[in-house]
């Protein structure tokens, strides 16, 4: 900066106490960044009725486990919001060691009655009954309710289908595989691929939630680039015999009719699978937009069941058998979207909160009406000792029910803005508190995945010394910059801050 502006050299030169370029001093301004953020969200987690919690670990590029937590709560004008408060060096992976860690960062906040629920993935250590994490931070915030990621387990509902019984599937996925794995191998073949076709075919990740549904739509569209990619590596001169012998077996794989008939059926499966997930990676999404959201992916797959005998009898150009009528792929397909639906039924549909959260969802308020949910409610009262009054939630529950004008939208949320708007959050106490339950409790750690990316991009193999302290505030900097720049007063407490931290030889304060 100082070689572009000549005013800035000459105050740069002109300094013989404070530069500013010191290590030690980047890394105090830092803390005192991070300490004006955690006032700040201490601040907003006071002036709010419930908070909920995330937590994912993953291991850094020295090696490190680094885990995230990250809060979720209403803010004063109902809207929803989900803060990154700090990443912690766990050095003790048990449910007991990860556990005290997230306490440690949740004591100064105060939340023992505020906590009302706690999100993690699937792994036992997280959420085992005995002394996983969920079980050992109920010990001492009893009002916090384990959720598992829904966004995981719609990845081991995939995962159930990839390992489905019938062997076809098993070979089919694995056929297909070997496509993005032929042409990720070697540069010689990917410029192949590049001269038949732009697209590349994507290798599917075994932790990628949507896994193997990019790489199922990239082979069906490029299906006769594919095929024009292979017959070219065979006839050209130059391509190893290895080479030679993995394109003649794809290209027999684009030819046959079952294997067709399979891509074709899951190409039209797996945009499914890929609207579901996006809306399960939604920072706004509920309980109630889980229900609806479910309902819906149901729906779009028992039709496409009705579909399969159609797939199945589809001959397409070019494949071999050409005089074969019945295809027997439209058993497997119909097991595929029957492993689909009950594993989607059996992970998400038991769910106490997904339940319970039926209670305020209009989509439901015409058969509440007619019949009172009286289950529902009974499972949220047992669920959250904050709903005191049951008598009274049923009666106000029942008023709201008759009251079409106030449910209005499609969300929980927009139940509680509509209450709201109206003046009514004295009336509908209970089921005010009922709503911000459900509207604060998370359904997903995307929020913790998506601090991930950031924790790649600021501790990079060059950086792999990054002390923890500093890796927090530039953490901070980087994923709350919005709440940064609409703090006016963020940078006159950090020098305020910074000078009263110790006494400096620069002279800051004025005495």
């Amino acid at each position: 900066m100082c070689e572009g502006d000549s005013r800035l050299q000459r105050h740069y030169e002109a300094q013989l106490v404070f530069k500013g370029t010191s290590s030690t001093i980047q890394n105090e301004l830092l803390d005192c960044m991070y300490d004006v953020y955690r006032e700040e969200i201490a601040e907003q987690v006071d002036n709010t009725s419930f908070v909920a919690v995330q937590a994912d670990e993953t291991t850094d590029v020295s090696c490190k486990s680094q885990m995230v937590i990250v809060l979720r709560y209403i803010m004063p004008d109902l809207t929803v919001t989900e803060r990154s408060l700090e990443f912690v060096e766990v050095k003790d992976t048990t449910g007991v060691g990860l556990s005290n860690s997230i306490k440690a960062v949740l004591e100064p906040l105060k939340l023992k009655e505020k906590l009302i629920a706690q999100t993690y993935d699937g792994a036992a250590v997280m959420s085992g009954n005995v002394r996983g994490v969920q079980t050992v931070m109920k010990e001492t915030y009893p009002n916090a309710q384990f959720v598992h990621c829904y966004a995981h387990q719609l990845n081991l509902t995939l995962q159930q289908l990839c390992s489905a019984r019938t062997s076809i599937l098993k070979v089919f996925f694995a056929d297909l595989t070997a496509f993005s794995t032929f042409f990720s191998g070697a540069p010689k073949r990917v410029a192949a691929l590049a001269e038949a076709t732009q697209r590349r075919i994507p290798r599917p990740p075994a932790v990628r939630w949507n896994f193997k549904s990019r790489t199922v739509n990239a082979v069906w569209e490029t299906r006769d680039a594919l095929l024009q990619c292979m017959k070219h590596i065979r006839a050209q001169p130059g391509w190893d015999a290895v080479t030679i012998s993995e394109a003649y077996g794809l290209s027999k794989k684009l030819r046959d009719r079952a294997f067709m008939q399979l891509l074709e059926f899951f190409s039209l499966l797996m945009p499914e699978v890929d609207v579901l997930y996006n809306t399960l990676q939604k920072r706004s999404i509920d309980a109630p937009g889980i229900n609806s959201a479910l309902c819906r992916f149901k729906e779009n797959v028992q039709k496409m069941r009705q579909k399969t005998d159609a797939l199945a009898a589809t001959a397409h150009d070019g494949t071999d058998e050409p005089g074969r009528r019945v295809s027997s792929t439209a058993p497997v397909m119909k097991e595929a979207c029957d492993t689909v639906i009950s594993q989607v039924e059996q992970r998400f549909s038991q769910s106490d909160h997904l339940i319970a959260a039926k209670l305020v969802d209009s989509s439901f308020f015409p058969q509440h009406v007619l019949s009172f949910p009286t289950p529902e409610l009974d499972c949220a009262v047992k669920l959250w000792p904050a709903l005191g009054n049951k008598e009274k939630l049923k009666s106000e529950l029942t008023t709201l029910y008759r009251h079409s004008d106030l449910h209005t939208g499609n969300t929980a949320l927009s139940l509680l803005k509509s209450i709201h708007e109206n003046n009514l959050e004295e009336t509908f106490a209970e089921t005010v508190i009922l709503v911000k339950i459900i509207v604060t409790t998370p359904m997903t750690t995307s929020e913790s995945e998506r601090n991930f990316s950031t924790l790649k991009r600021i501790k990079t193999f060059t950086r792999n010394t990054m002390g923890q302290p500093r890796l927090k505030a530039l953490a901070m900097l980087s994923i709350e910059s919005q709440l940064i720049q609409q703090l006016q007063d963020f940078i006159p407490k950090v020098i305020n801050t910074f000078c009263q931290r110790k006494d400096r030889r620069a002279a800051f304060l004025f005495k």
